[in-house]
């Protein structure tokens, strides 16, 4: 399909659709640095040549890379970002995050709180959610990933404050509170919030945070209970049991 997209003349599908392949092999890269020579452009052969780093976890170099660039856009940091995060540095990417005279974007703003949520210190977190702008704090994204940090910190005022000011919820901020219950040992309360998931909303991750849930409570009998019901068992969903 790759070089499909580029003898078509199709660089940004082709690269567009690198950035969803999760371990690139030879041949894969050498497609991509074709779709980067139809481009033309310094800003999207650079964000790509990065992605492609990170990919090959890289950082190392993904940063000599970052450093000696003149001019990054938010591509550019939010590549680097999410590169940090998955190798465990959240610090780093905070580091990033002050760097920026553009912070205002909702790329940048997912994986600093993501940094946030491995780092688990309040007042830091606070510090932070303080500067999001309010268009931003309605995103569905942003308000799942806050679901999750303040979870993680043991904030559950904070966790049911934001859930409750969400109008309408989806499956993965039910997910994100019923994980957040459960990391806090309040098995019960994740039950509750279960059961009022609508059946089209309920997903694998939302049967394991539950059964998670159930575990951290020591509710055996439910989590039973909940696992008879589930129509189709996954390998993750038996492991989680």
């Amino acid at each position: 399909m790759l070089k499909g997209y580029i003898e078509n003349n199709q660089a940004t599908k082709a690269i567009q659709l690198f950035h969803k392949i999760k371990d690139p092999n030879y041949v894969i890269f050498i497609l991509l640095f074709n779709s980067c020579a139809q481009l033309g452009s310094d800003e999207g052969l650079n964000l790509t040549k990065s992605n492609a780093l990170v990919k090959c976890n890289d950082l190392t170099y993904a940063q000599s890379f970052f450093d000696a660039s003149i001019k990054n856009g938010v591509g550019m940091y939010a590549v680097m970002m999410n590169g940090y995060n998955k190798e465990n540095n959240p610090l780093k990417t905070l580091n990033l995050f002050y760097q920026m005279k553009d912070k205002n974007h909702s790329i940048i703003y997912l994986h600093v709180i993501k940094a946030l949520s491995r780092i688990g210190d309040y007042k830091l977190s606070q510090s932070i959610i303080e500067q999001i702008p309010n268009d931003l704090l309605h995103d569905n994204q942003i308000q799942t990933v806050l679901i999750d940090m303040w979870g993680k910190s043991g904030s559950i005022d904070k966790v049911k404050e934001l859930f409750d000011k969400i109008s309408q919820s989806n499956q993965y901020q039910y997910a994100a509170i019923i994980n957040a219950y459960g990391l806090n040992g309040m098995g019960i309360q994740a039950i509750e919030i279960y059961r009022q998931i609508s059946l089209n909303l309920i997903d694998e991750i939302t049967h394991i945070c539950i059964l998670n849930a159930c575990s951290h409570s020591g509710l055996v009998q439910e989590a039973r209970s909940i696992f008879e019901n589930i129509p189709i068992k996954t390998v993750s969903i038996y492991t989680t049991m």
